[in-house]
């Protein structure tokens, strides 16, 4: 899936849509928010449903030439203590891309 980058977590509406790194909601961390391309899919759990983060450390993030983030570490399916998956497990990579490993 090809998503975009956007200015602001309000901004976050569709599957892919994703806006960072931005500082503030996670104390003195850095974090990108998203939807997983998986957001609206008919048979998506709940949790992936809503948009999600990942903090800078531990995952790490490269800014692109053409304006998008690679982000690195993948991005899991599970948060926290919890071991239900949400369905989508991966990679944001340069050019928007979102690669399910």
């Amino acid at each position: 899936m090809i998503g975009r980058r956007v200015a602001s977590i309000a901004e976050i509406t569709k599957p892919g849509d994703y806006c960072g790194p931005i500082k503030g909601y996670n104390g003195d961390k850095e974090a990108c928010y998203f939807l997983k391309p998986n957001a609206r899919d008919a048979d998506a759990p709940a949790r992936a449903r809503s948009i999600q983060h990942v903090l800078f450390p531990p995952h790490t993030y490269r800014e692109c030439a053409d304006g998008s983030l690679e982000i690195r570490q993948s991005i899991g399916d599970t948060a926290g203590q919890s071991t239900k998956s949400d369905g989508w497990h991966g990679f944001l990579d340069e050019g928007h891309v979102w690669r399910k490993v």
